[in-house]
């Protein structure tokens, strides 16, 4: 086995790998700061609403055999068989990157909207699964890292929000910063931005597999 390993079950994009991961994440299952043996990406019907997805979720989980204490896991109307993945390499990590993405509720964040009590799938849903040793700032701050390369990626493909302003994400995006914390790395990553070598290697990764989803040979939209 290698330090991750990647599977489509049943709707479901299945990320595991040798060792529990230390996962900082905006999920609505397992999110928070955890650790975690499974990162899920799950495929849910176009349109879909729910007043309670996380029973949805819990039941999908059950569903695939997973243990619930164990996973994190987010939706997406995305099909998650066209999930795009970017990797990176350097001397005290590894980086894989996954991305399923759609903009059919592209928005601008500090612009007024209306707004929903249901919840709506995630249009823009990022994994970072990274084999090395992070402090607890460093995972936020690549989380921030994540963050504006997806703005980036956004606005230098020209997607716009209904009202024509430049798009910063979705309305229901979510993320997973999955850290293996691997001992056999010397090195401990204390920061995680754009001028670190990770935090290079997780914006470029970010960025061009965003691009790749939302590109005119076939975007995902949902």
């Amino acid at each position: 086995m290698s330090w991750i390993d990647r599977t489509v079950k049943d709707g479901a994009l299945i990320l595991s790998g040798q060792r529990p991961f230390y996962t900082l994440s905006s999920s609505l299952l397992g999110g928070g700061l955890r650790e975690k043996r499974y990162l899920l990406n799950v495929q849910v019907p176009h349109g879909y609403m729910s007043d309670d997805p996380w029973l949805d979720l819990q039941g999908k989980v059950e569903g695939l055999g997973l243990p619930l204490e164990e996973t994190v896991a987010m939706m997406t109307a995305a099909d998650v068989d066209q999930v795009v993945e970017c990797f990176a390499v350097g001397s005290e990590f590894q980086v894989r990157v996954f991305v399923t993405a759609g903009v059919g509720n592209a928005a601008r964040a500090g612009v007024k909207r209306k707004t929903y009590p249901g919840y709506r799938a995630g249009t823009i849903n990022i994994i970072v699964a990274m084999d090395a040793r992070l402090t607890d700032a460093a995972l936020v701050n690549g989380l921030i890292t994540t963050t504006e390369a997806k703005a980036a990626a956004l606005q230098d493909l020209g997607v716009t929000d209904p009202q024509g302003n430049i798009a910063t994400g979705t309305t229901t995006d979510s993320v997973i910063l999955a850290t293996t914390q691997n001992p056999e790395y010397n090195g401990i990553h204390q920061y995680a931005g754009v001028a670190t070598e990770l935090g290079n290697a997780i914006a470029v990764c970010v960025y061009d597999a965003l691009t790749a989803c939302l590109s005119p040979r076939g975007e995902s939209v949902e």
